[in-house]
């Protein structure tokens, strides 16, 4: 039987899969494998699905499944996607009628399916999509785009927004992704756009390639300037894809070349950039001021309720806008549960667990058990990282290498607390990648900070994530700080940084004294190698008390823990 689903057009045997492994062949029909269950259901913002002009800062929940029909080299949702898992194993089943249920217990306009590919689970949204526009909720979907004309007419009907990810524009670029031809997703794109859905468009962009993305931008404008316009900027998953991450600056040029083609482009994946910004094209001023919210995703910090620019001119979007969020953020952003996933697989490899397969079975037990729900709590103090430690050794059996481990981190924070214990504490003011977006005071580098001899200003002024998500020139020249430590992940250049400083009127101490410092990517207190990590704060804030050899120390904490998982 061949499968009609996507253009892939998979010839599938009897009793086997397609590519996507979602569908089979059972007795010459081609039946969903997984019907009605789901990975993940949570409430997120229409900044996070991501569109940008439909129903600003409203709350959607977005629900996924597993599995995808391209093969995209350094995709963030791998762990769900491509890779051969067993998260089927716990899929939670979930009626329509539960869904929606879900749905108004989070306040939620409208239902999404996002993380993976809606086409290899077409009968499940559709079934919620019909369900949901009788209750009056609003639907729509992320997607790559590529199913069959056959396919997106019967997803019309229920689609109110769409978000087309873009690989590129050429036929090579698509068959990298292990598609044939671009072909059919400009198509799609242009029938979304003429049956009036709200359409915007997410492309992939990859040092170098830059005109695979110029050429996308063309392709949309010949079906119309209007359509958003969303850069993604590649984000490495792993050392050997870094060579092809573009800097957050190829990202904004590209960006200002992209605005000769289209009305509206945006930059994500890139925390100290203002490309995420929507400005009125009359007076310049901002009207829609987001930030970074994690891979793929934005967060609305200001915008006024109608849209309106001072000068008169209207933001166009369709629906409305909903209010800011007040109290704690309720809603998550940016592939968090996949994030979370890929920290756990990383702390199971120090642990000596390389098998994929067990791998798989201990993130199926911290989904399903909803352990992975809290995980930001887990990191929030070492006794508290220790314990996750010691839980996943639990899972593994491999309590005596979390034993090492936990020792090696002990005796590494004791040696650093008694060496700086005489020491004077500097005041110490942490950031992600730019200047006014200070770290929330759970985030580990605030910890490190403490334990190395210095005075956490992120944990003294309790920065959350809901009343600080962005601080002022004149609070940070108040505030003074003697060092400015940059969080290893996203991080900027330091000079970049100070240029940044310099560029919005801001002085303090530590920008006088030079003592402005980016912490070891690899080695920041967000890894596994949470003890390198403080040493790399230690050098910072003391370095007359440590010189520690960051490479030489790498080597000794593989020694002392084992990586091979032997004893």
């Amino acid at each position: 039987m061949r499968c009609s689903y996507c253009e892939r057009a998979c010839d599938i045997q009897e009793s086997q899969n397609g590519y996507c492994r979602m569908y089979r062949n059972s007795m010459c029909t081609i039946t969903e494998n997984y019907p009605d269950r789901y990975l993940n259901i949570y409430p997120v913002s229409s900044e996070s699905i991501p569109v940008l002009h439909f129903y600003p800062n409203s709350i959607f929940l977005l629900i996924s499944t597993i599995g995808c029909n391209f093969a995209c080299e350094g995709c963030i949702s791998e762990f769900q996607t491509i890779r051969n898992g067993t998260l089927q194993e716990i899929l939670n089943h979930h009626t329509p009628e539960e869904i929606l249920a879900i749905a108004r217990g989070y306040s939620c306009r409208g239902i999404t399916f996002c993380l993976n590919e809606p086409t290899v689970s077409l009968p499940t949204f559709l079934k919620v999509a019909q369900a949901a526009k009788k209750e009056g909720f609003l639907t729509g979907c992320s997607t790559n785009g590529y199913m069959t004309e056959e396919t997106l007419q019967k997803m019309l009907p229920y689609l109110d927004f769409v978000n087309i990810g873009l690989k590129g524009s050429t036929d090579e670029r698509y068959r990298e992704c292990g598609a044939v031809s671009a072909a059919p997703t400009y198509r799609n794109l242009k029938t979304l756009f003429d049956a009036g859905v709200a359409v915007e468009v997410s492309v992939m962009y990859l040092n170098g390639r830059e005109q695979e993305v110029i050429g996308a931008a063309e392709r949309v404008r010949a079906i119309s300037p209007s359509i958003p316009f969303q850069v993604m900027r590649f984000m490495a998953t792993h050392e050997s894809l870094e060579p092809i991450a573009p800097t957050r600056a190829q990202g904004e040029q590209l960006c200002t070349e992209l605005r000769r083609h289209l009305d509206h482009v945006y930059l994500f994946n890139t925390c100290a950039t203002t490309e995420l910004d929507s400005r009125c094209p009359v007076c310049g001023k901002t009207i829609i001021h987001r930030v970074f919210f994690g891979p793929m995703a934005a967060r609305v910090l200001s915008c006024p309720p109608d849209g309106k620019c001072s000068c008169g001119y209207q933001f166009p979007f369709r629906g409305e806008i909903d209010p800011m969020f007040e109290g704690e953020v309720q809603i998550l952003g940016g592939y968090r549960s996949i994030m979370g996933m890929q920290f756990i697989s990383k702390i199971l490899g120090t642990l000596g667990v390389t098998d994929e397969r067990v791998i798989d079975r201990i993130c199926n037990t911290v989904i399903e058990n909803g352990y992975i729900s809290n995980f930001q709590d887990h990191m929030s103090t070492y006794e508290k990282y220790f314990d996750m430690i010691r839980y996943l050794a639990t899972l593994t059996h491999r309590e005596e290498q979390a034993d090492r481990l936990i020792g090696y981190i002990q005796r590494v924070i004791t040696d650093i607390q008694h060496k700086a214990s005489t020491a004077k504490k500097p005041r110490v003011y942490a950031v992600l990648s730019h200047p006014l977006l200070p770290l929330y005071a759970v985030k580990t580098e605030n910890q490190l900070v403490e334990i190395a001899g210095g005075t956490s200003l992120n944990r003294e002024l309790g920065f959350t994530e809901s009343a600080n998500p962005e601080y002022t020139v004149e609070e940070l020249n108040a505030l003074d700080p003697e060092v400015i430590i940059i969080s290893g992940n996203f991080a900027t250049p330091v000079i970049e940084f100070i240029s940044t400083c310099k560029e919005l009127g801001i002085s303090c101490r530590a920008l006088d004294a030079g003592r402005v410092y980016t912490l070891n990517t690899d080695l920041a207190g967000s890894s596994q190698r949470w003890a390198l990590g403080l040493m790399d704060v230690a050098n910072i804030l003391h370095p007359d008390i440590f010189q520690y050899s960051l490479p030489d120390e790498d080597a000794k904490f593989n020694h002392e823990i084992n990586f091979s998982g032997q004893l």
